[in-house]
């Protein structure tokens, strides 16, 4: 069986992750069309097992450069008889104007397959009329946790094998006739970066509920075996690392600030991660002085504008940036930095299980110099008895008329004012009038980026994850404008 994927790279480039599964010994190189034409694509990464101790299992990572950008392609990936076809595009160099089109980035999170027997979200997805350019896998792939009370054994091999087959049956999801992520991987060169529940919940710290976590060689077992398997699909490198996109004149930043933290609460990534966060806010800086300003967009698994968790409870529920030191101590005053030079920076995340679009003014300019847009989840986990007694409620709410129609899922809380120790940041929820806010319940959205003479705007629209169409139905955000001055 074969899979594959783009992953986003350069606009001249297309990289191809190919999967080739159930494989009686290690296969040869897959040969790659495109256009119709055979090509010799460079080998980013040979043919190697996936570490899901099956030994049939393989993965290689293809590169083909030198393309026109923001120009379709026919991909075909052949190997054993088999061949796999991809309808694809490279990304554009730079975001249109106003009259042109956008530049539309798909946001995805918080995956549960159990929950999305008939392949809903697939489903939504491929009806979307707005066609991405990008898609951002924002975390929670898979449920490496899940059922709740999940018992993985003592073997290392064996816990391979059973959160391996989590991102077997979502990657080739398609072909097994199943739900799962197959096709949203396949719309637009792709980004991921991991959250927890490529992990556990709230890793790396002990969870009540998961015997494997309560020693520390279990955690270490867990955390080999999720972070190879997190490589092996999702990422062309080590985990821990970062990924940047230029698309004039967006600088797109993507963060993985989970897999790196440590138990201490010091730090969320390591030295060269943050040298990273700092190269690219620095030449955020030195292109505004330049003349050729741009405007930042950070992506990562977690929410930003979030209180931290109360420090006697931090390890056992979900930990926030904020809890860490190193949040306040480099990351926020990457952020200052930037807010001084007066350069915007949008945040994408996912992980709450709810949606919103935030901002934060400038105490200084009184400017809105600091987004958050969140979209989560695609398909929400179910917790088995308290999801139940929600949903009985509702029933009985609906005798009455006051049912939701989501009644396992919470609104967006309050977001947290005053924020950050720097204190440099005033809110604002945006639109005030909250005719479109919360935005709650299972969901997708796309975020278009258009150029304004020397700036960007953005808007977001939520496509609801559901089977009634009027649930289904898009909300758009009033348009917002980053502007540097």
């Amino acid at each position: 069986m074969l899979s594959a994927y783009v992953q986003a790279g350069a606009p001249d480039t297309l990289t191809i992750w190919v999967g080739l599964f159930n494989q009686n010994a290690k296969p040869a190189q897959p040969s790659v069309e495109l256009n119709g034409a055979a090509v010799q694509p460079q080998v980013v990464a040979p043919v190697s097992e996936i570490r899901d101790g099956n030994r049939v299992n393989y993965r290689t990572i293809l590169r083909l450069t030198g393309l026109t950008p923001d120009t379709p392609y026919e991909v075909a990936v052949v190997h054993g008889g088999e061949r796999y076809e991809l309808a694809t595009a490279t990304l554009p160099e730079a975001i249109p104007q106003m009259l042109d089109g956008a530049f539309n980035v798909l946001l995805c999170s918080c995956y549960s397959q159990p929950e999305d027997g008939s392949g809903l979200l697939a489903t939504i997805v491929s009806q979307l009329k707005v066609k991405p350019h990008l898609t951002l896998m924002l975390g929670d792939q898979i449920y490496g946790d899940l059922p709740l009370d999940e018992r993985l054994p003592d073997d290392l091999e064996l816990t391979a094998q059973k959160i391996g087959a989590k991102y077997f049956d979502n990657w080739t999801s398609s072909q097994l006739g199943a739900a799962g992520l197959e096709s949203i991987l396949k719309r637009a060169p792709v980004v991921c970066v991991a959250d927890d529940h490529e992990f556990w919940n709230n890793y790396p710290f002990a969870q009540t509920q998961l015997p494997k976590t309560w020693t520390e060689d279990g955690r270490k077992q867990w955390t080999a075996v999720a972070k190879a398997l997190y490589e092996d699909y999702e990422i062309a490198g080590p985990a821990g690392g970062t990924q940047r996109l230029e698309i004039d004149p967006l600088s797109v930043l993507v963060v993985d600030m989970r897999s790196e933290r440590d138990m201490g609460f010091g730090k969320l990534v390591t030295d060269a991660t943050l040298d990273d966060m700092k190269r690219w806010a620095d030449d955020l800086i030195a292109a505004k002085d330049a003349g050729t300003p741009k405007f930042g967009v950070l992506v990562s698994g977690q929410a930003l504008f979030a209180t931290p968790a109360d420090e006697s409870e931090r390890v056992k529920v979900d930990a926030e940036l904020g809890n860490y030191d190193q949040f306040d101590g480099d990351i926020m005053r990457l952020l200052d930095d930037l807010a001084d030079n007066g350069i915007p920076v949008v945040y994408i995340t996912g992980d709450v299980h709810w949606g919103r679009v935030a901002r934060r003014f400038d105490f200084a300019s009184q400017r809105p110099l600091l987004y958050e847009v969140i979209a989560s989840p695609s398909r929400m986990i179910r917790t088995p008895g308290l999801d139940r007694a929600k949903e009985a409620a509702a029933g009985f709410g609906r005798l009455f008329g006051r049912s939701s129609p989501w009644p396992r899922h919470s609104a967006p809380p309050p977001v947290p004012d005053p924020w950050g120790r720097s204190r440099k940041y005033s809110l604002e929820f945006a639109p005030k009038s909250g005719a479109i806010y919360p935005q709650q319940g299972d969901q997708v959205a796309i975020i278009s980026f258009v150029r304004a003479g020397g700036g960007v705007d953005f808007s977001v629209t939520y496509y609801g994850i559901h089977p009634d169409k009027a649930l289904q139905k898009s909300v758009t955000t009033p348009t917002y404008q980053l502007r540097i001055t």
